[in-house]
C-alpha cells in the first residue's frame, strides 16, 4: 500500500437500525423565516451527537411523505399571520417536538428513507436506487438472458435493500424477484469466500426454506433472486394488505389485525424451528426471522432472506435485543426473533417493545412458550434453546408434514465453513462489544441521576436555610420594631405624666399680710 493510500471498506459501517433522538433546543429568525435547531443522537452513546437546522416547510414536506401511513399523525397547523410572535413560535416548538418524538418512536416510520434524511441528512440523502440499479446490471451483466423489467419500489423497510422484477429469457411467462443487498456491519467475509457461499446457496433445499434461483455478489454488495411471492408475506396476511404496496402503507397503520388459529400457531412455529435449526446445524448466521420474512405456501412456511446473516446487515429486533445482556449469540437471536414471530401470529399484530409486560388474554398453551422468551426474567436469566423448543408440547405434538422424499441440501466447502464460525463469532463479538457499552451508558445516566438528585436536594436544603434565615430576620425586624414602639410609648407617657403633674399643682400666688 502506498504511503498515502487511504484503506478502503467494501461494506456500509453505519448500522440503519440504531435509534435516534432529537431534541429542539433552540430557533432563531433568518431572513424573516423561522429555523428550528435540532440536537439528534444517535444509539445509546450520547458522544455521537449533530445538529440540524429545519424550517416549518421541511416539517411540512416530511409530513406529505408519512401520511401515507395512514397513522394519526398531529403536525402543528400553519399560520399565515403571526407566525413571527415569540410565544407562537415558541408553541410551535413544543407541538414539533412531540411531533418528532412520535415517528422516532415507531419503527416503521423512523425506518423510512425520507424520516432518515430529514434527520441525518449527512449519510441519508444520497440516490440510493439509482446506485442499487446500478449494482443489480453489473451483477447480471455475465448472466445470460436475465434483465430488470422494474423497481418494486419501497416493499421493504431496508434503506440498503431494493427489490426488482426480474425476467429470465430461458422462462420468459415466470415472474422473478430479485433483492439487492449492500454489504452491512457484520459482513466479514472476504470476496473468495462470499463467491464461494452464494453458490452453495444456489443449491439448497429445504422444505422450510424458499428456494433461490439465482445468488450472485459483487465487492459491494449481493443479489438473491426468487420466485415472485404474490401471496405476499406472513406479516401480509396478517395485516390484509397487498405485497407489492409501499411499506408505509400496507404497515403503518393497518385496516386490521388477523391473527391465527391456534392449530396454525403450531404448525408454523414447528416448521420456523425446524428451519432455523437446519440453518444453525450448518453453521449459517441468520438472526433476521420476522413475518415479513416468512412465506405460506400450501400451510407450509417458507424462510426468506437467509443470506442477510452473512451480508452482514443488522437485525430488525435490534434495538430490542441490544438491551438485554444474556441475549448474546446467534442461537439467542433465533429465538427471541421466533418470540416475536411468535407474538405477532397470535395476536395479529406485532409488538413494539422489548419485552412483555402484562401478557394479554390468549390460549393457556401458547401464553408459556410467549412467556418463556418475551418475559422480563426470561430475558434476564436467558432464553430457551431451539431444541427445548422443539421438545416443547404446543410444537412436539405438532406432525411434521414434509414428506420423506424431500431432500435437505446445502453443501458448503470446508474452508468456508471454517470461515463461517469465525463470521458467528465476530458477529457476537460486536453484539457484545456495543451491549456492554449500553449498560455503561445506563450507569452513567443512573449516576448523573443520583448526582442530579442530590445536587437538587442540596439546592433544596439550601434554599430552605436561606428561607429560614429571612424568617429569622423578619421576625427579629418585627420584634425590634415592637420594641421600638414600646420604648416610644413608655417615653410618650412618662412626658405626659410629667406635664400633668407640673400643672396639677402649680403653686398659687401668695398673698402678703400688711
Amino acid at each position: 500500500m502506498a504511503i498515502f493510500e487511504k484503506e478502503t471498506t467494501n461494506k456500509v459501517l453505519l448500522d440503519d437500525t440504531e435509534p435516534l433522538t432529537c431534541s429542539i433546543e433552540n430557533w432563531k429568525n433568518v431572513n424573516g423565516h423561522t429555523e428550528f435547531i435540532i440536537k439528534v443522537y444517535r444509539g445509546p452513546f450520547s458522544d455521537e451527537t449533530w445538529r440540524i437546522s429545519k424550517r416549518y416547510n421541511d416539517f411540512y414536506k416530511l409530513h406529505t411523505y408519512l401520511q401515507s401511513s395512514g397513522l394519526p399523525l398531529s403536525l402543528p397547523p400553519k399560520k399565515l399571520i403571526g407566525n413571527l410572535d415569540p410565544d407562537f413560535i415558541n408553541e410551535r416548538l413544543r407541538g414539533l417536538q412531540k411531533y418528532l418524538n412520535f415517528i422516532l418512536m415507531n419503527p416503521i416510520l423512523v425506518s423510512s428513507l425520507p424520516a432518515r434524511s430529514f434527520i441525518d441528512p449527512a449519510n441519508y440523502c444520497q440516490p440510493f436506487s439509482e446506485v442499487a440499479l446500478q449494482h443489480v446490471s453489473l451483477a447480471l451483466r455475465g448472466e445470460v438472458g436475465w434483465e430488470v423489467v422494474s423497481p418494486l419500489t419501497e416493499i421493504g423497510w431496508r434503506i440498503r435493500k431494493h427489490y426488482y422484477h426480474l425476467k429470465s429469457k430461458s422462462t420468459p411467462n415466470v415472474e422473478y424477484w430479485g433483492s439487492w443487498t449492500d454489504f452491512g456491519p457484520d459482513k466479514y467475509l472476504d470476496d473468495k469466500d462470499m463467491h464461494s457461499f452464494f453458490k452453495c446457496l444456489a443449491q439448497i433445499q429445504h422444505p422450510y426454506i424458499n428456494p433461490i434461483e439465482m445468488a450472485l455478489c459483487t465487492d459491494v454488495g449481493g443479489l438473491v433472486v426468487r420466485l415472485s411471492q404474490k401471496e405476499g408475506s406472513l406479516r401480509d396476511i396478517l395485516c390484509n394488505s397487498k405485497p407489492k404496496q409501499s411499506f408505509l402503507k400496507k404497515y403503518g397503520n393497518p385496516k386490521g389485525h388477523k391473527p391465527l388459529e391456534v392449530k396454525l400457531i403450531a404448525l408454523y412455529g414447528r416448521q420456523i424451528l425446524e428451519a432455523l435449526k437446519f440453518l444453525h446445524d450448518k453453521g449459517i448466521p441468520y438472526g433476521h426471522l420476522h413475518t415479513g420474512n416468512v412465506i405460506i405456501e400450501n400451510n407450509r412456511v417458507r424462510l426468506l432472506d437467509i443470506e442477510n446473516g452473512v451480508l452482514g446487515v443488522p437485525s430488525f429486533y435490534r434495538p430490542y435485543f441490544m438491551q438485554h445482556r444474556k441475549i448474546n449469540s446467534l442461537e439467542a437471536i433465533d429465538v427471541y426473533c421466533f418470540g416475536h414471530t411468535l407474538y405477532e401470529m397470535t395476536f395479529g399484530a406485532p409488538l413494539h417493545e422489548s419485552i412483555v409486560e402484562n401478557f394479554p388474554d390468549c390460549s393457556p398453551s401458547i401464553k408459556p412458550v410467549l412467556q418463556s422468551i418475551l418475559s422480563f426474567d426470561a430475558c434476564k436469566t436467558g432464553l430457551p434453546t431451539i431444541e427445548g423448543l422443539l421438545n416443547e408440547p404446543f410444537f412436539a405434538t405438532v406432525a411434521n408434514n414434509a414428506t420423506n422424499a424431500e431432500k435437505t441440501v446445502l453443501k458448503i466447502p470446508t474452508s468456508t465453513k471454517e470461515k463461517l464460525k469465525l463470521v458467528r463469532n465476530q458477529i457476537e463479538e460486536r453484539l457484545k462489544d456495543e451491549q456492554k457499552m449500553v449498560r455503561s451508558q445506563k450507569r452513567l445516566v443512573k449516576v448523573q441521576e443520583m448526582m442530579s438528585s442530590e445536587e437538587e436536594k442540596k439546592k433544596q436544603r439550601h434554599k430552605q436555610r436561606q428561607e429560614q434565615k429571612l424568617m429569622v430576620k423578619e421576625q427579629q425586624k418585627k420584634q425590634e420594631k415592637l420594641r421600638q414602639m414600646s420604648t416610644e410609648g413608655d417615653k410618650t407617657d412618662s412626658v405626659n405624666s410629667s406635664t400633668a403633674t407640673s400643672v396639677g399643682t402649680a403653686t398659687p400666688p401668695s398673698r402678703t399680710s400688711k
